[in-house]
């Protein structure tokens, strides 16, 4: 795989050059005193650098000059000024060299190449790499500065720097072939001048340029001989090594999984932690020292590199050519799962990312340019098309002409209902019913008032949190039925349906409505009805499309979201795009919930988007707190949060510090007795979020272990339906999955043939009398939603556990453990699961380093308004937090209407049409 460093100060790249690339201790297959390194790229062929790697030559394009004239090319820039201990200003010059991109070989690679003597496999990771950095390079972006957007050059200078140890570990270096590139801070515009690099564009292609390499090299290691499965994280692993011998071979590895296990985070960032914290020192030892060590564990698992070489050499004498009308066939296949992957959950996808899911579908069995030969045919055809790029966009972005009609399909449904429609009850009775709710404020009336006398079809209604939303729907309820119609409600999900019901309304959830549902006599004038789908902004295009292609000619829409809360995981946001269209839109915008004035005026910026006000009036009453250290900061939210449990919630951004302030809250509640001491241990079910309708298709994508859910079942595998089976082996080349059911039979089948399936992993957790639980699925037989939270009343020996809900605290529900394996700790959510949920405190871990699709504006203002009272902000770094949280995450659209709130409907799709 490719990771790439944090950018290498001059100094530290040319300390590296001399003591880490160009070591002798680096590798044992030496290429005289010193590794010589290999130039590589457009603009170092410019430079008319080939060959060897020179000292002189490096440190001087470290510097931002040119290599062979010694011309400065890049201006340093100041990096920062600080007051010395004199007390004088001084502005350090730091110059940014480039980034350390390395290439590593799984495991089992370097084992073949280095320990089983097989040169081609090491030969086969020196093309691949060079492949991989080719693609690589035709993203490469040059920062203009301002406001300006980067431009695309396609062009960098590199230096590679082959190994084939690993660092050190109680005096042993293991073998691992990796290849460091030093990417210089250089590119040439088109105008001639160069420029800094933007690195942006090198961090978004690295999953690009790592199945690139993969899939070279698995397709060159096949041809070889070597039959390939499937590691971690898709990476290419030969078939033939025992788990033993692996680990044995991989002390590095442990030694960081280890720091990493104590630490109890995980990620990339707290991963280069735990590597830099366990580095031992460099420890000088000869080739024959080194070979000897591996001989010797070699010995000690029989000699299993040689066996797999050797097997490899006589499988390939045996070869048959594939036949070019079956691998053209595999190479449609691997790019239409690509498509049905990608554009499942977005409406507009970067090349990139449908590179990767072919050319990791293909598993080796196929090139990159086949892939991407078949893609742009797909493209002339007009499968795909082409989005004009924003600014900010490195590679081009692909929609399909399928997504296209139906974003258009539902502008146009809306469009058709426009001033078309009867009113629910004329004005004079509408102010009346709005008025009889002397505790109404103004925008709930107009909100009122709006809906039930429009004369459109669909109409949306924009609901901020805490606005009184459910009291308004409970009114307008009233008045659609007074008036002959029947009111149902839908939701994407199933707390929102239940927040519906809880106004009066009939609901149930979008998703189980279109599976089956059918609106009762649509063609029957004297049945009208008003329907109200809740969390629109949830709702995907496909689901939107589908409902409203349902409604009858005498039904009326209401949708009800906020475009600033989250989105949906699958594709389109049809809520956003109908109201830029010009669907007239009532505006219920006076919060209510924050009961502090200075929260309120901090979540109505949150509101608006001017996250950086939002978050000063949070800093200036505060509310935001300072802890660099990760465990500390879990520590003392934990300690914030058991000193006043009751009507407090914990929010965090991702699932790992979720779960690690859940431990931490539970050891405090359990010391201070709030939580019963006696744990009983239970293995509950974690949704597989990461598998799309495609992956569930492709064997590959499950793991021995991984726990299914047949929604449907199947008669023809006697699988019930609505039972559970568990994933014993996978048969990738055959697209097979075996599985144990509960009464202990195994069925194999083809995942492509069977639907209806959801995936979970196992996961055991500790449970006590007194904690707090989350639903992580909804119950029909115990009536709770997704997300529900309950305290546990009492566990029995037996798993029996008895649960009182919170929101609801009269009621109590009693389930199986065995049986409804679907809850987890509850204490801290992540934004997603807290959006809809009230509490009088929120503590919130705003932790800057995670992923910035999780740090965002959306995560900012959904995570602060669930508080009544009050908010209290955590955070490692309080002085970024402002440009992570205004940072913009939002889905896009196949079809652009612009800003076209102001035009009418008929105008937004006149922008289509041209």
């Amino acid at each position: 795989m490719l990771n790439i460093s944090k950018p290498l100060s001059a100094s530290q790249a040319q300390t590296y050059h001399a003591k880490e690339f160009t070591a002798a201790e680096q590798n044992y297959w030496k290429q005289g005193d010193t590794i010589q390194g290999e130039w590589h790229g457009n603009l170092a062929e410019n430079f008319g650098l080939s060959g060897a790697v020179g000292a002189e030559e490096f440190a001087r394009l470290s510097e931002g000059q040119h290599p062979q004239t010694g011309a400065q090319l890049v201006s340093h820039r100041t990096v920062h000024e600080y007051r010395n201990a004199e007390g004088k200003m001084v502005s350090p010059v730091e110059h940014r060299a480039g980034w350390d991109a390395t290439f590593s070989a799984p495991k089992s690679i370097s084992l073949t190449a280095l320990v089983g003597g097989d040169d081609r496999v090491r030969e086969a990771h020196r093309e691949a790499v060079n492949v991989a950095l080719n693609e690589l390079e035709k993203y490469t972006q040059a920062r203009i500065g301002g406001n300006n957007p980067a431009e695309t050059t396609g062009q960098f200078v590199a230096a590679k720097f082959e190994h084939d140890t690993a660092r050190p570990v109680d005096g042993y270096s293991a073998p691992q072939l990796h290849t460091h590139v030093v990417i210089f801070n250089m590119t040439e515009r088109d105008n001639g001048k160069m420029g800094a690099l933007q690195p942006h564009s090198l961090f978004e292609s690295q999953q690009f340029a790592t199945a690139v390499y993969q899939s070279h090299l698995t397709y060159n290691l096949r041809s070889l001989g070597y039959e390939i499965e499937a590691g971690k994280s898709g990476a290419p692993d030969i078939k033939g090594f025992t788990r033993d011998y692996l680990d044995a071979s991989s002390p590095r590895r442990q030694q960081i999984e280890e720091a990493l296990s104590r630490s109890g985070f995980v990620g990339p960032e707290a991963a280069q932690i735990a590597a830099h914290n366990t580095r031992d020192k460099k420890v000088s030892l000869s080739a024959d020292q080194i070979l000897a060590a591996h001989k010797q564990i070699a010995d000690e698992f029989g000699n299993q590199a040689d066996r797999v070489v050797a097997e490899a050499r006589e499988r390939r004498k045996e070869q048959t050519p594939q036949l070019e009308k079956e691998r053209l066939q595999q190479v449609r296949e691997a790019v239409t799962f690509a498509r049905d992957k990608g554009f499942e959950r977005e409406a507009v996808v970067d090349e990139r990312a449908l590179y990767v899911d072919a050319l990791r579908r293909g598993m080796g069995g196929m090139t990159y340019p086949e892939v991407r030969a078949s893609f742009e045919a797909r493209v002339a055809s007009g499968e795909f098309r082409q989005i004009e790029n924003a600014a900010h966009d490195t590679g081009r972005r692909f929609t399909t002409a399928a997504t296209i009609k139906a974003e258009s399909e539902i502008v146009q449904k809306v469009h058709d209902g426009q001033s078309r429609a009867p009113q629910i009850m004329p004005i004079e009775s509408a102010v009346p019913l709005a008025d009889s709710r002397s505790y109404f404020n103004a925008a709930q009336k107009r909100v009122v008032e709006d809906v039930l006398t429009s004369r459109d079809q669909v109409q949306g209604l924009q609901g901020r949190a805490g606005s009184g939303k459910t009291s308004v729907l409970s009114l307008i309820r009233e008045g659609a039925e007074q008036n002959g119609y029947a009111v149902k409600g839908f939701a994407p999900t199933s707390r929102a349906a239940k927040q519906l019901r809880d106004a009066g309304i009939q609901a149930d959830t979008l998703q189980r409505f279109l599976a089956g549902g059918s609106l009762q006599a649509a063609d029957d004038p004297a049945n009208k009805h008003l329907y109200m789908v809740d969390e629109s902004s949830l709702a995907s295009t496909q689901q939107m499309r589908d409902f409203l292609n349902k409604i009858g000619p005498q039904d009326k829409v209401l949708l009800i979201g906020d475009t600033r809360q989250h989105q949906g995981v699958d594709a389109g946001k049809p809520f956003e795009q109908l109201q830029e269209a010009g669907m007239k839109t009532a505006q219920l915008d006076q919060i209510m919930r924050q009961k502090d004035p200075a929260l309120l005026k901090a979540v109505e910026h949150l509101s608006n988007n001017e996250t950086a006000l939002g978050v000063e009036m949070l800093s200036q009453r505060g509310r935001i707190k300072e802890i660099v250290d990760p465990q500390q900061r879990v520590s003392a939210i934990a300690k914030e949060y058991a000193a006043h449990p009751e009507n407090t919630l914990i929010v965090s951004p991702d699932n790992a510090s979720r779960r690690a302030i859940n431990q931490a809250v539970r050891q405090e509640l359990q010391t201070l007795g709030a939580v019963d001491s006696k744990d009983h241990s239970m293995r509950v079910l974690a949704p597989r979020n990461d598998m799309t309708g495609a992956d569930r298709e492709w064997a590959a994508r499950y793991q021995p272990g991984d726990v299914l859910h047949y929604v449907r079942g199947s008669k023809e595998h006697g699988i019930e339906a609505k039972s559970y089976a568990q994933v014993v082996t996978t048969n990738p080349d055959e697209n097979l999955v075996t599985v144990r059911k509960g009464d202990g039979q195994q069925v194999t089948y083809d995942p492509s043939r069977l639907h209806g399936i959801s995936a979970y992993r196992e996961i055991e957790r500790e449970f006590a009398t007194g904690d707090k639980i989350q639903f992580t699925a909804p119950s029909r037989d115990l009536q709770v939603a997704n997300r529900d939270l309950g305290i546990i009343q009492h566990i029995s020996d037996d798993g029996k556990i008895s649960v009182r809900m919170v929101e609801t605290k009269e009621r109590t529900v009693r389930f199986d453990a065995s049986a409804m394996r679907h809850f987890d700790h509850g204490y801290a959510v992540t934004s997603q699961s807290s959006q809809g949920l009230t509490s009088e405190r929120v503590l919130v871990n705003m932790d800057t380093a995670v992923h910035p699709e999780l740090i965002n504006s959306r995560f900012a203002y959904v995570s602060v308004s669930r508080a009544s009272h009050d908010a209290q902000i955590y955070t490692n770094d309080a002085a970024s937090l402002v440009g992570k949280l205004s940072q913009d995450v939002s889905k896009s659209a196949a079809v652009s209407f612009g800003n076209a709130q102001s035009n009418s409907m008929a105008q937004g799709l006149a922008l289509v049409a041209r």
